[in-house]
């Protein structure tokens, strides 16, 4: 990994004095749409708001906002509307928060140019001075001031997990002269067009997950693919079944239909390998009536990034397709769980945006999430126009830090040997086996393996234990493309964990195993 470097962070603050200080200010990095000049979406924690600049996060370390006029409203939470009124559940995928985390540009067949938001959404109880909003989703979880993890609030503000619900929705405008480009609110309202595999709690009232967090989008061969971060089962309160972890999951729709929520699938990979993609809501849902499903469980949905659970906690990932290329890279921010909960933002690299390769490179590393400085990661181009399309060989990575403020954080990856750096991520992005599952994982000994092998390989697979002594090894020999399976049977060994090592020529991926 030597034949590029990788910068020390540096901010860009974007200025936006007078009456509208605050709405330049950044918990998660402004994605931009492009056009005469780049439409900053500004996520101030609650809503969006739209800057026009013709500045590039590239060649700036300061943006004048107030150069493009006054921002945009582009969304809102319900309690914070208007409209809102406590006596009325209505709106529930959008209550405490609403933000546009993801954004994209193009030409539908029959409402002509638009764009089309992805947005990160709260239902939740919350604290706001003297001001109490109970969630709508665990209507059995009441506020309790005496603990903290019931709500949301407090100064230093913090998140009350115990009554969290993150949903991922869509909304959209018209990206014409009229909207001025598509800066106007964004009041064509999808509602979810994902669900969570667990729920969101039982028919009892328990609770089964935080939910869908932090969208992601692109897209790409007449389809819009949006990735998220699925908090999977919460605690100990459900069984952790196949199919419905803890993961990044991704969800598509063709673009001619991405403006019906029915018409988006999620991916799932099946334990014999099979891929398919399914409805992604359940049958009858809309957004008016949400609250009648959310004792009802979503389809199967794979994690893309195949972690073994409990070993890392997903925060975002974000694609952006190689310029030039047959392959995409993707950057990954998570907490990982056996290094002292650090965290971490890695590259990963894909051939269909399904199948990805394990972490190549570990880009930035905090000590915690509350001190990371590059939360919530981005991709920019180098010329500052795109979040979804890069020249492998200069590109940035932008982030946030903990607080909400108008400052940016960038890193900037840089080949120094251009063709050699491209020849090598290439050969990355080919990962001659993509593993689908190993399961069950922990088990007591006898352990199903399956994987498909992408390119015609010699493979072999060792297992050892965690001070590197190779204790089996299996020559499977010239392998075609397809899926297999595998059985390994350490039934004899003891409890603990260890590694599965798959060898393909130069190539290598490592899995972790737990016997119990």
């Amino acid at each position: 990994m030597s034949s590029y470097t990788v910068s020390y962070i540096t901010p860009v603050a974007f200025k936006g004095e007078g009456p509208f200080e605050g709405t330049n200010h950044a918990e998660v990095p402004p994605w931009i749409i492009a056009g005469a000049w780049r439409s900053y979406f500004f996520v101030d924690g609650i809503g969006t708001y739209i800057w026009a600049n013709p500045a590039s996060m590239t060649t700036n370390d300061e943006i004048d906002l107030s150069v493009g006029g006054r921002p945009y409203t582009a969304s809102m939470s319900y309690i914070n509307s208007s409209d809102y009124d406590a006596g009325r559940p209505v709106k529930n995928w959008k209550r405490n928060y609403h933000g546009i985390y993801s954004a994209a540009f193009f030409n539908h067949p029959v409402e002509g140019p638009i764009s089309l938001g992805f947005l990160h959404g709260e239902n939740k109880n919350a604290v706001s001075g003297h001001n109490w909003y109970q969630n709508t989703i665990q209507k059995n979880v009441p506020i309790d001031l005496a603990d903290p993890d019931s709500y949301s609030g407090g100064n230093p503000y913090h998140n009350g997990w115990k009554s969290y619900n993150g949903l991922i929705s869509a909304a959209w405008v018209p990206n014409i002269r009229g909207t001025n480009w598509g800066e106007q609110f964004f009041k064509n309202e999808l509602g979810p067009i994902a669900w969570p595999a667990t729920g969101y709690i039982t028919p009892g009232g328990v609770k089964c997950t935080a939910g869908l967090k932090h969208p992601s989008s692109l897209i790409m061969d007449d389809y819009v693919y949006v990735f998220y971060a699925d908090s999977g089962p919460y605690g100990n309160n459900i069984p952790d079944e196949e199919g419905r972890h803890e993961g990044i999951k991704v969800v598509r729709a063709p673009l001619k239909d991405a403006l019906d929520p029915h018409r988006y699938e999620t991916y799932y990979r099946d334990t014999a390998g099979n891929d398919t993609w399914n409805a992604s809501l359940p049958k009858g849902f809309t957004k008016e009536n949400m609250l009648d499903f959310v004792a009802v469980r979503g389809p199967k949905a794979t994690d893309i990034t195949d972690d073994v659970e409990g070993s890392s906690q997903e925060i975002r990932f974000s694609v952006a397709k190689v310029r030039d290329s047959g392959y995409f890279i993707g950057v990954e921010q998570y907490i990982d769980m056996g290094d002292a909960k650090k965290s971490k933002v890695a590259l990963r690299f894909s051939r269909d945006l399904v199948h990805w390769t394990p972490r190549v490179f570990t880009v930035y590393t905090a000590d915690t999430w509350s001190q990371s400085r590059m939360n919530y990661p981005i991709f920019l181009s180098k010329d500052g126009w795109s979040n979804t399309e890069v020249d492998l060989d200069d590109f940035y990575i932008l982030g946030t830090g903990n607080n909400i403020t108008n400052i940016v954080n960038r890193v900037h990856i840089q080949a120094g040997a251009p063709a050699s750096f491209v020849r090598m991520f290439t050969t990355l992005a080919a990962w001659p086996v993509s593993v689908n599952g190993l399961s069950p994982n922990p088990g007591t000994g006898l352990f199903k393996l399956t994987y498909t092998v992408n390119n015609p390989s010699d493979l072999s697979i060792a297992i050892f234990d965690m001070s590197g002594r190779q204790l089996k090894v299996q020559s499977k020999g010239a392998r075609d493309p397809g899926s297999y399976t595998e059985d390994l049977d350490i039934t004899s060994w003891a409890a603990g964990m260890y590694l599965i090592k798959i060898m393909t020529g130069n190539t290598t991926s490592l899995y972790k195993l737990v016997k119990i």
